[in-house]
């Protein structure tokens, strides 16, 4: 796994303008990953047998950044500043089970290097986060070499129990510290992460395991049979697109400035669950930030995005997995919730409006023209409709619920209103099918 470890930042954001907990723990992961290597490779001892592993790895990891060149740049203009699993875990995990522990941290600096030169400084990627994440990467190498034989029975192309158990725990122990370290970074932004953004989706899990197993795969035929390293790079090159292929759909479905899904998205999701569910009721609440206009006006344009951004995280954090929540345009959100009653219903969104109240404008960089700090706090207004009482289509939920939203904002704001059923004879122009 190699994520980017600012995504709850402004894009572009430069060190300078980073939090100074953030700062020191980029100076301090890189400077233990510097002096731990340095430890580690005064105390290794290479060998013949060492530095043809490496020439092989490191041919191969060159053909394969020149091969998707394209493929890898798009992938970074289409993650913007956010997460994205790279595809050089394959050689550095490779590297950690073959090599010394201190070269293999080592071979991750060339292998950074070489992305930075060929393919992120291209697309305007900071400095920073590329030395932050080959640090990573290299204490990630540092940990998880150690737990490895470097002579597990290669050359008969079979594991012993245990050879195979201290793979799996390297694997682990790779993946787990390379986590850990943008996972810190991610908390120290100031910006309260999700669940996602520290633990990563099934998708960017199960692609990281891949990249690894791939890994694994590279290093016994690297010992094996070095000469044909090169059937590694098709699997490699395929996955890479892959993971471009499944970025390019996420992006289509997401709104950039809270990663929640776009109005279009999450009516279609929307539409679908209202037709195929079975259960007896279906919830929608439509919230609305309270006074959000004054927000931008007085503390700009950034404090904005991050209020949006730190609202999205307060409500998913309420949810559960099948929920569905989505951004509907300025300060606006939507949430159906599968399997909800009224009473249900106006429990979640009550608990929404309070978490809400909780984010502090002050957190989010906030101050006043004599940069005394902000005390003021985000409020919402939420509407409450509920299938089929509200309607039984999507459009007369969404419009009931809007209704009882006017009604709160009416009603002095940071409050929950209910939608009143609908007339016993009403009819929806839409109904579930």
């Amino acid at each position: 796994m190699h994520t980017e470890e600012s995504q709850q930042r402004p894009p572009g954001a430069a060190f300078r303008d980073l939090p100074v907990r953030l700062r020191l723990l980029i100076v301090g992961v890189e400077l233990f990953a510097l002096v731990l290597t340095g430890w580690a490779v005064a105390h290794d001892r290479p060998t013949t047998v060492m530095w043809r592993y490496a020439t092989v790895l490191l041919v191969l990891a060159i053909l394969f950044e020149e091969v998707s060149r394209q493929v890898g740049r798009m992938r970074i203009l289409v993650s913007g500043d956010g997460a994205m699993q790279d595809m050089t875990s394959v050689w550095l995990f490779a590297g950690a089970l073959t090599l010394p522990t201190g070269y293999a941290a080592l071979f991750a600096v060339v292998i950074a290097l070489h992305a930075w030169l060929r393919k992120q400084r291209e697309v305007g990627q900071r400095m920073y986060r590329r030395t932050y994440s080959a640090a990573t990467m290299m204490l990630a190498c540092l940990a998880a070499g150690p737990l490895v034989e470097v002579d597990l029975e290669w050359g008969t192309g079979l594991l012993s129990a245990l050879s195979l158990l201290s793979v799996l725990a390297a694997l682990f122990v790779f993946t787990t510290v390379n986590r850990l370290l943008i996972s810190a970074a991610i908390v120290l932004t100031g910006v309260p992460p999700s669940a996602r953004a520290l633990i990563g989706s099934w998708d960017d899990n199960g692609l990281e395991f891949a990249t690894l197993c791939l890994g694994f795969m590279t290093a016994v035929v690297v010992v094996g049979q070095p000469l044909l390293g090169v059937v590694v790079l098709l699997p490699v090159v395929l996955l890479q697109r892959a993971a471009l292929v499944k970025q390019l759909e996420t992006a289509a479905s997401t709104d950039a400035k809270t990663q929640l899904l776009n109005p279009l998205a999450w009516r279609q999701r929307a539409q679908r669950e209202l037709s195929l569910s079975r259960v007896g009721h279906i919830a929608l609440l439509v919230l609305d930030l309270d006074s959000f206009k004054s927000v931008n006006d007085l503390h700009g344009h950034l404090v904005g995005d991050a209020a949006l951004l730190a609202t999205s995280v307060r409500i998913t954090g309420e949810l559960r997995t099948g929920d569905l929540v989505g951004r509907f345009g300025g300060e606006e959100f939507v949430v159906l919730l599968p399997g909800l009653n009224a009473e249900g219903a106006m429990a979640v969104a009550d608990r929404l409006r309070l978490r809400i109240a909780g984010v502090r404008l002050c957190d989010l960089g906030a101050t006043h023209h004599d940069d005394s700090p902000c005390e003021h706090t985000l409020s919402t207004s939420i509407g409450v409709a509920v299938f089929p009482d509200s309607g039984t289509g999507l459009t007369a939920l969404l419009a009931a619920a809007d209704k009882a939203l006017y009604a709160a904002k009416d009603a002095g704001r940071n409050t929950v209103i209910l939608a009143e059923p609908r007339p016993a004879n009403g009819s929806d122009e839409e109904r579930v099918g």
